[in-house]
């Protein structure tokens, strides 16, 4: 849709705001369709005066899998001279980043940027990378705690993460945190989405009461099938944030990861029109909601206790 558009040879070193020529971005979709991550990002856009057709141009390309070799679509972006370039896996930025040094790389959501070798300084990011940084691993014995708290009666839970791209952080947060409550964790990596049937079967025959979903692109872009297939075994589950509660989940806690999207826009507009990556921290979340899902509560035929439902930020009835 853009590729002639994106192949001007206008120098990359001017701006779009100098030239007068529309802001071009080379952006990777995670997954086989655009999400509500693609609309947040437009919609920053938007508010940062930038609208596709009119004055800004978005080549998207998409990254089935975490392992998607990439190097390709880079080099294409970098023969095109786009402006900015904005991925959110992490082979996604380490791909761009082989392919230049001088285009703005912004990630719209990673687990953690330091951890995952995307920067060195969250404060003073170096070279032409920086985005937005959401700290999973923190966040993972609450979200284990509230589980537990949902289900007090019961004594082993799961943990279950992605194989093809598993959050370190997460998982030893998680690990951590089961002897300070005093349940047992079953931790179980599975291949997302293909190995979820035979996950939950296996799980339930455990005895496992719920499970803690460890956050990754490949688990978020499958949260439908996630959650169908969940509730088809009778497993509810507590997630990363409110948007993977489409099709099934029970619970989610943390920040809303589709408006790191809206926020990377801004950091898009300012890097690729002159401000220099050391000079646009790493950016991390403020605001984190407890969310229950009542649907899928009756779905799985079980009732939330009202003290955890009281300690909700939202019910989605």
């Amino acid at each position: 849709m853009t590729a002639a558009f994106l192949a001007s040879p206008l120098l990359h070193g001017l701006s779009a705001a100098a030239s007068g020529r529309p802001l071009r971005v080379g952006y990777v979709v995670n997954g086989p369709e655009r999400t509500i991550f693609e609309e947040k990002f437009e919609l920053g856009m938007r508010e940062n005066g930038y609208m596709v057709g009119r004055n800004l141009t978005i080549d998207y390309r998409h990254q089935l899998r975490p392992d998607h070799d990439l190097r390709d679509v880079m080099k294409s972006f970098v023969a095109a001279r786009v402006d900015a370039i904005v991925a959110s896996t992490r082979g996604g930025v380490l791909a761009a980043r082989a392919a230049t040094t001088t285009i703005p790389i912004i990630f719209g959501a990673t687990r953690d940027a330091i951890q995952d070798g995307l920067v060195q300084s969250l404060a003073r990011p170096e070279a032409n990378v920086t985005g937005q940084s959401f700290h999973a691993g923190e966040l993972s014995a609450k979200r284990v705690q509230l589980m537990r708290d949902a289900f007090p009666q019961a004594g082993r839970f799961a943990v279950i993460f992605n194989t093809y791209y598993p959050s370190q952080i997460q998982i030893d947060e998680a690990w951590r945190a089961q002897a300070a409550l005093g349940i047992d964790l079953v931790f179980r990596g599975i291949a997302v989405p293909e190995g979820l049937d035979d996950a939950f079967a296996a799980l339930k025959r455990d005895g496992v009461a719920a499970t803690f979903v460890v956050s990754d692109v490949s688990t978020i872009t499958s949260r439908v099938r996630l959650g169908e297939v969940a509730i088809r075994h009778g497993m509810p589950l507590m997630l990363s944030n409110k948007r993977y509660l489409t099709g099934g989940g029970l619970m989610s806690y943390g920040p809303d990861i589709s408006e790191g999207f809206r926020r990377a826009a801004r950091q898009v507009v300012r890097a690729a029109n002159g401000t220099p990556i050391s000079h646009l921290p790493v950016e991390n979340p403020t605001r984190f909601e407890f969310v229950i899902d009542l649907r899928a509560a009756r779905a799985l035929g079980i009732e939330i206790p009202p003290s955890i439902l009281d300690r909700a930020d939202e019910i989605v009835e």
